[in-house]
Order: C-alpha cells, then structure tokens, then sequence
C-alpha cells in the first residue's frame, strides 16, 4: 500500500511542484509508531528544499494545501520543521478489506514469482540420530522464510543438505553393527565415540531380522559396517522426512554430500577457482587464497596425504549452488557455526559472486522446561529431547508458533505448561482463538438470522464508525506493506507479534461491541470487516505453517 501511496503524493504534488521528479526515489512513506503522528509520514518537503531554494517548513505547508484537498487524506499535518503527517480517510481503506475478502489467505501476495530466483537450504541434520529441538527451529525459520520470500515475488527453491559422507556416517554403521552383534554376542565391543541412542538398537534389530544372513556371511567387517551405515541412514533419513512432513515442511531438493564425490564435483570446483588463479600448493597441500576475500589466512582444500577437507566439500556444493544461477542463496545454522561463516563467504566470493549473494541465518538453542525444570534428557536419543517427541506432546502448531516469538539467534526457553495452556495466557491458543471466534459468529449468523456471510455480499462500509473499527481497517491495509518488510528484512520472527496484535484487535472488538445485531446493514458491515480479519488472520498463519483452526 506505501508505494501506491507514494505514487499518489507524488503525481498530486506534481501538478504543482514540478520538482518532485528530481527527488521522487528518495522519498519515503513511514508508518508512525504513535496515532498521533498520522498513519503515514513523509520526508518530501526536506527533499525539496535544495530544488526550490526554499525552507522544508515552507514548502511541507504548500503540500498539505495540495494533499488536503484531496477525499483519502482526512487531514494533513506539518510536524517537525517539514514532516509531513497525514491521517487516511475511512473511506480509503474500505478497498482494503475488499481485497483482504477476495484473496483470503494469500492476501496481498505477488503472484508473479518473477521478483528474483533464491535457494534457502535449512536443517540439513546429519542422518545420524533423530531431529532435536534445535533442528526444529531451524526447520520453523527456514520454511517460513521460504513463505515470505515466495510471497513477495522470489521463485523460492527449499534445499536439504545430507551429509552422508565422512567419519559421522562410517560412525553410524559401527555403532547399528555392534548393536547387531550383541543380539548374539552380548560382550561384542561398542565404539567408545558411538552412538548410543535407543534407536540405534532399534535399527539393528530391524537389520537382524531382515538381514541376519546376509550381514553375517559378510567375511569382511568393514564391508557389514558399510551396509549397516547405508542402511541405518536411510532408515535415520525416511524417520527424517517424515517427522518434517508432519511438521509442516517440505523441501524441494535433498542434495546428498555423497554424490559430490561420486560425480566428481569437488575437483570441478577446485579447478575452476584453479583457473582464477586462486589455488596454491605448498607442503604437499593444495590451499585456497581466501585472504584475497577477507579471511583472516588461506585455506587448505586437499592435505598432504591426498584426502580432501571438509571445507573443499563445502566450497564443491557451493559451487554446485552458483552454477544452478540463482540470484542469492540463505543458509540456515546452528549458532556454532559463526566461527565459519566468514572463511566460506571468501571462498564463495571467489567465485565472482556479490558479497551479499551468500546469506547466513543462524539458529540459537531451545531449551525445554516443564514444572519449572529444564528437561533435558530423551529416553530415545539418549542425549536429548526429539522433536518428535515433542510434537506429540503438544503439536504442530504451538511447536512452530512459539519456535518463531524470538529472533532465531537469540536462545530461547520453551515452556510446555504454558504450551498446553486452553487459555488467553498461552499465545498460540490467543491467536487461533481470533478465527475460531470469527467462525463462530458466522455459524450463528446464519443459524439466527439466516445469513451466510460466507457468501459475496456488498455492505455498506461507512457505517462502521467506531475508532477500534478504524484501527482494524488499518491494520489490514497496511498488513502486505509490514509482511513484505519482514521479508526483505529476513526478521519471520516478526510475524508472531504481528499477529497477536490482529488477534488483539478483534477480541477487543468483540468484548465491547455486538456484531449480530438487529440492523441489518449494520451486521453486514461488521461481518464484512470479521471476513477481512478473518482473510489477514488466514494470511499470517499461512506464512507461519500454522492451522486457522474452527473451533475451539
């Protein structure tokens, strides 16, 4: 809505101050934080004053005579020696609710993905063990990330990354064939740096009764370690897959690290930064010249005795990422990986890629407490609360919802009491409460007066007069704007707050006002605008994976 605003400001001043084009990209439309100041500001008349040889406070006076004439701008006010604050009629955001209606919960959506061409590639838990809390939020950040980037325009591809080769793999095999071995052999040897989880023991369980025979008429062990880690990631990464889909996210490409060396991508990244004239060798190594971008020293690729880094493999997908053509990449981190950001940023830079084309959002830890205790143990994984365990214990929504109330690299503290809470405390009940509530007056609007708001009716919109009816139009109208902030600014925490806000709005409105009363035009206007909260409400729940529940 800002730039249809902007555009309208500007082609009226125009008419009078032909000057206005030479500083139109630089004029800003603002939402004040107080309704004192207006429900827009603009900083035209400071522009201006170089052009015209004239004081802002001049000059912010001349545009309000233009502005006040028009009918969408109720009043005008100079503030500040040349702020502009104007106060938008009613009758301009009755559009907004129209188009709220209309296009229920994509509402305010760029339908045209033809804005740019990103990758956002998160979670990316090694297939190794169950998913914990800590992959859970960064699941919750990255796929609504991927909703709002898609909502404004961006073709949004979503990316797992299954590190399924190295020692955390070849660890994983050991440990299901151990495991197997002391179904018969209760003394076989366990790996000191093994896994040690219940599920390893249910794998091998699995693996001894479908497999028994064929493991052991292997004569090589190493060969029976191989089969148990292939098979034990697969099973690890379909446990994966699943507990993701039931939690909301998707992804359109699992890219294996495996299949780097197997396709001989590696050495194609390595040559091509080669014949950039960034790769050297010394003492036997072959090393990258990240310092040329900002690292703190050179980075080496391959070792003496011939084996690659882990950071080569990286750089590999990277590049693999470069060469797919999009436009910027996300990745989405455990806090413990700040100390790396900076060495694979210079690496990607060598690629010839801009300094921002490489994203990093990093994921802070979420503990867990229960009667005023932290919890920390999970009887399955043997090292920590799955998440899986706790959907079960309080589902998908609240899990997502209260994942999303702080920005993601800050540590956040997860209360299950107040998570299952069928109360106003609890602020994922607060906001799926907003629509429940709105259909049920529905439901007894037609049971009462045998009217289906559900179906396309016109209202008379002026009738709503009341200030709090005016501030929910307003929070409607200028909802796309405040998403596609939050979009641009990577901040999807934000959409939380967003949203009790609305929810806020409409219990208020409900406490203090009857929307089933006995004037018809009246209840046809209230029910209107519930369609309209109702639309926002659906939009903002969408971008968070969050059901708009019916009842409650």
């Amino acid at each position: 809505m800002k730039k249809e605003i902007k555009q309208r400001i500007l082609d009226l001043v125009s008419k009078e101050i032909k000057e206005i084009n030479e500083v139109a990209d630089k004029v800003k439309i603002d939402i004040p934080k107080e309704e004192k100041f207006g429900d827009i500001a603009t900083n035209l008349a400071f522009l201006l004053a170089k052009p015209l040889k004239k004081k802002s406070i001049e000059i912010a006076n001349r545009v309000r005579e233009i502005l006040e004439k028009e009918e969408d701008f109720e009043k005008v006010e100079v503030a500040g020696g040349g702020f502009i604050n104007i106060f938008l009629s009613r009758s301009f955001y009755w559009q907004f609710l129209t188009k709220a209606v209309e296009e229920d919960s994509r509402y305010g959506e760029e339908r045209e993905k033809n804005k740019g061409y990103i990758n956002i590639e998160f979670v990316s838990a090694n297939p190794t063990g169950p998913l914990h809390l800590g992959h859970g939020r960064g699941a919750v950040v990255g796929s609504t990330l991927a909703n709002l980037k898609d909502y404004i325009g961006l073709k949004v591809e979503r990316e797992f990354y299954i590190n399924d080769a190295g020692r955390q793999i070849y660890l994983l095999g050991k440990s299901v064939y151990a495991r197997f071995r002391q179904i018969e052999e209760p003394d076989y040897p366990f790996p000191e740096d093994g896994y040690r989880g219940e599920y390893i023991k249910e794998i091998a369980e699995e693996l001894y009764q479908y497999e028994r025979e064929k493991i052991m008429s292997m004569l090589d062990e190493d060969e029976a370690i191989e089969f148990c880690a292939e098979y034990a990631k697969n099973y690890l990464l379909d446990e994966v897959k699943k507990d993701l889909k039931d939690f909301g996210v998707e992804f359109d490409i699992w890219f294996s690290e495996k299949s780097l060396y197997e396709h001989g991508k590696v050495d194609e990244a390595i040559e091509f930064l080669r014949s950039k004239g960034l790769i050297y060798e010394k003492e036997g190594a072959v090393w990258l010249k990240t310092t040329e971008f900002g690292d703190d020293k050179d980075r080496v690729l391959i070792k003496s005795d011939g084996t690659y880094t882990y950071f080569a493999g990286d750089i590999a997908y990277h590049y693999d990422k470069f060469k797919r053509g999009y436009d910027y990449i996300i990745n989405v981190w455990g806090a413990d990986h700040h100390g790396y950001f900076p060495r694979l940023k210079a690496a990607v830079m060598a690629f010839g890629v801009p300094e921002n084309w490489l994203r990093v959002i990093f994921i802070q830890m979420v503990k867990l407490f229960k009667n005023g205790k932290e919890i920390k143990m999970s009887k399955r994984s043997g090292e920590f609360i799955t998440l899986r365990e706790l959907l079960d214990e309080v589902g998908k929504d609240v899990v997502r919802y209260m994942f999303l109330t702080k920005d993601s690299d800050t540590h956040l503290n997860f209360d299950i009491d107040l998570a299952l809470k069928q109360s106003n405390e609890n602020p994922v009940y607060y906001v799926q409460y907003a629509h429940a509530r709105i259909m049920s007056v529905f439901r007894e609007a037609k049971k009462r007066f045998n009217f289906d708001p559900e179906q396309d009716f016109s209202p008379d919109l002026s009738l709503l007069k009341e200030d709090i009816e005016r501030q929910i139009m307003k929070e409607i109208a200028f909802l796309p704007d405040t998403i596609y902030d939050i979009a641009e600014k990577e901040q999807p925490h934000k959409l939380t707050s967003l949203t009790y806000n609305l929810a806020s709005k409409l219990h208020n409105y409900y406490y203090h006002y009857k929307f089933l009363v006995d004037d018809e035009n009246l209840m046809k206007a209230r029910l209107y605008l519930l369609k309209a909260v109702r639309s926002s409400l659906r939009t903002l729940f969408r971008l968070m994976g969050i059901t708009p529940v019916e009842r409650m």
